[in-house]
């Protein structure tokens, strides 16, 4: 039995989106984590007293350097992968835009009770990460590709 093509789009959109938006969880997590982790060692080496005058400069750029970085790298790797299964740039575009949004809608959201939530644009930051990782896998070469040697069409 074969799956049709449209059947086969949707399985794919709605896989793309459930991976999305679980990786945008798990990277708000991490970032959180590392911006506890990275205060610790200024801590450390700063000393209790003297560490409070950096705290809301490392919560910033660790935390959403980390969240940016990560979805940028992850919608890149996506992307690229699903352009081996669907040729369309016009639909993968439309799908890592519409992707993006709800990643940065539930990364804002997310980050409301944590340190990151003092910003009405803390998610902002993850959508344009996330549209500029997946618009560069749509528009890439396909000789650069992370997985040009893979073929998922049967």
């Amino acid at each position: 039995m074969r799956r049709s093509d449209d059947e086969l789009a949707l399985y794919v959109m709605l896989g793309y989106l459930a991976v999305s938006l679980l990786a945008t969880v798990l990277l708000l997590l991490a970032s959180l984590a590392a911006m506890k982790g990275v205060f610790a060692a200024a801590r450390l080496l700063l000393g209790s007293r003297e560490v409070y005058w950096l705290k809301p400069a490392l919560y910033d750029s660790v935390g959403f350097a980390v969240s940016a970085g990560g979805t940028a790298l992850l919608q890149y790797l996506m992307v690229s992968l699903l352009r081996t299964l669907l040729g369309d740039k016009a639909f993968l575009s439309a799908l890592a835009a519409f992707c993006s949004l709800f990643c940065g809608l539930l990364f804002w959201r997310g980050a409301l009770f944590s340190p990151l939530g003092a910003y009405g644009f803390s998610g902002l930051a993850v959508t344009l990460s996330a549209l500029i990782g997946g618009l560069a896998a749509v528009y890439q070469k396909t000789s650069e590709s992370p997985w040009q040697g893979l073929s998922l069409r049967k």
